[in-house]
């Protein structure tokens, strides 16, 4: 009888199998990156992903593709992934239609190694579930759209029949709900896998102040486990 171990194995080969397949089909503008969502590590990135970015393979984390997001475009991009993630929450697993996963899109400013910044759109997939339909890996294309994006605004999608109606009606939310610049910072190194200690450091306060500002975000996006409220956007919302 195959143990976790086996299986993990199992499921994890098959991933990189089906990102390889579709890494074969991209064009010169577009890589892709696959994170396995418990343990937040990349387990697969296409060769146009250094070609664009310039990042060493041992470089590529979800901390560092937080951080390398614009700083004018973070709270948007983190507005946008949360409001998705809630959305997603309600549908609850493998609700949608025929079993497909709705795809998460967004563009935004991404930092390089050298400095400076490409325009990217991100499509965020799941990849692979397990029996409960809890996402397992999720996938982010991206396509670098420098040349074609004119203006900064941050822009979202998520192709599912009920978004677009639901997020009209979402709107109306009170501001006291809302994330804070500061909620949204500590929010995105929580998902980076940064322990509370590592972010008081980083950020320069306290402990305890990062232990508040954690309950504050916990209580506003009504979850105790931030980290799998966003899980079916992976990476990410990378």
């Amino acid at each position: 009888m195959a143990g976790p171990a086996t299986e993990v194995a199992g499921w994890l080969a098959n991933v990189q199998r089906e990102a390889a397949q579709v890494a074969r089909r991209l064009f010169a503008s577009q890589f892709l990156v696959v994170f396995e969502v418990w343990g937040q590590q990349c387990c697969y990135r296409s060769s146009g992903t250094a070609r664009l970015l310039g990042y060493e393979a041992e470089a590529l984390t979800l901390e560092l593709f937080y951080q390398a997001i614009h700083p004018d475009d973070l709270a948007a991009v983190m507005r946008a992934s949360l409001l998705a993630s809630e959305f997603l929450q309600l549908c609850g697993p493998r609700a949608e239609a025929g079993g497909a996963p709705p795809c998460f899109s967004i563009d935004y400013r991404l930092r390089c190694q050298g400095g400076h910044y490409l325009h990217v759109l991100r499509q965020n997939f799941i990849m692979a579930h397990d029996a409960q339909g809890h996402p397992l890996a999720t996938a982010s294309l991206f396509t670098d759209i420098t040349a074609h994006k004119n203006t900064v605004d941050v822009r979202f999608s998520l192709d599912h029949p009920d978004f677009a109606s639901w997020l009209a009606q979402r709107r109306g939310k009170r501001e006291e709900d809302e994330l804070s610049s500061r909620e949204q910072e500590i929010l995105a190194l929580i998902l980076a896998g940064e322990t509370n200690a590592g972010i008081a450091e980083k950020l320069f306060i306290s402990y305890f102040t990062v232990k508040t500002h954690r309950r504050n975000i916990q209580r506003k996006i009504k979850s105790n486990n931030i980290s799998q409220r966003l899980a079916h956007l992976g990476a990410g919302m990378v």
